[in-house]
């Protein structure tokens, strides 16, 4: 009788636990994380950390496309917030300091020199060690982990430069650049997990094609609306119209050269919709300042992935030859 006793007692304690206990899936515990398939032909997941589905990245081009139609939106001083890491690629490299020309050109430092601040110390080194390459007085990074955790297996873009994409690789708790295709590649073979199809198979897919992209702009004015000189009527409408028709050539025209890579790279791999949301974007952006030299326009941005808006400015230069073009994306 006492044994029958205690067993019901035991019995009593733990129901509780075991039966309110939350059990966490596959796709949660590998939320954020690249997957590998080791059984197969090494194709390539990704484990959205928004609803815990797998996404495919398919070859290097739709993997690039894919992680940014999945991403959010980050400013730059919340960007700092997260360490950089480096991978090697086989990107050009002018300054042979171990960062290729296209993450020096994310970060802002100068792809001619390998040590940007002069301060005696290479860019890489400054990096690794969470210091500043643009600063030479030595000042750290402001590294914030507790930020970064709160983030990690995300995929962000910088709103305020040309649109950078980022990765925060949940392993070690830091960013890595998906600027390019070759870029996203070398995240997928360094960074991802191995599976095999009995695991992988425990986690929903969800295609690409199935992701809602509400991003839309509002009519928010950040300061009074400047009415649009005459001159320069409707470049940010004319580049919008652009866009929407996958005309990259016209597009091209309206920015400035620097940004010619980045138009035909954006409209390569964009899809029908998020051109138009895109184009939105720009033709939704109010004049808010004007300079003889420069004019800014401005808008709201809703990322409903991450459900928050984050103002975006675009930057419209005079040219030498008196033309207006537009600076950033």
């Amino acid at each position: 009788m006492k044994k029958i006793f205690i067993t019901i007692l035991i019995s009593f304690l733990f129901f509780p636990i075991i039966s309110f206990a939350k059990i966490e899936s596959l796709g949660q515990k590998l939320s954020g994380n690249i997957l590998l398939q080791v059984e197969s032909h090494g194709e390539g997941w990704y484990v959205n950390p928004a609803d815990q589905k797998r996404y495919s990245l398919g070859r290097p081009a739709e993997a690039w496309t894919i992680m940014r139609n999945l991403s959010s939106g980050i400013t730059n001083a919340n960007l700092l917030r997260i360490p950089v890491g480096i991978i090697s690629s086989n990107s050009p490299d002018n300054d042979k300091d171990g960062l290729s020309n296209n993450i020096e050109s994310a970060l802002g430092t100068n792809p001619d020199d390998s040590d940007s601040d002069k301060d005696g110390y290479d860019d890489l080194t400054e990096l690794k060690n969470n210091y500043d390459p643009l600063c030479p007085s030595n000042i750290s990074l402001p590294i914030d982990i507790d930020f970064t955790k709160q983030h990690l297996g995300k995929i962000f873009l910088q709103i305020e430069n040309k649109g950078e994409a980022w990765y925060i690789n949940p392993k070690d708790k830091k960013r890595y650049f998906l600027g390019r295709p070759d870029d996203a590649f070398a995240v997928m073979k360094k960074l991802s997990l191995g599976i095999t199809n009995k695991n992988l198979n425990k986690i929903p897919t969800k295609l690409i094609a199935d992701v809602e992209l509400k991003t839309k702009t509002t009519t928010t004015i950040i300061q009074q609306p400047i009415t649009q000189p005459t001159n320069d009527p409707t470049i940010m409408e004319q580049a919008a119209t652009a866009i929407r028709n996958n005309d990259q050539t016209t597009a091209k025209s309206f920015f400035t050269p620097n940004m010619e890579k980045i138009i035909e790279y954006t409209l390569n791999y964009f899809n029908q919709e998020s051109r138009l949301m895109l184009a939105n974007i720009l033709s939704g952006a109010n004049l808010t300042v004007s300079t003889d030299e420069q004019k800014i326009y401005s808008a709201k941005v809703y990322f409903s992935l991450g459900g928050y808006e984050v103002p975006v400015k675009f930057y419209v230069q005079k040219q030498s030859d008196g033309k207006w073009l537009i600076m950033n994306l």
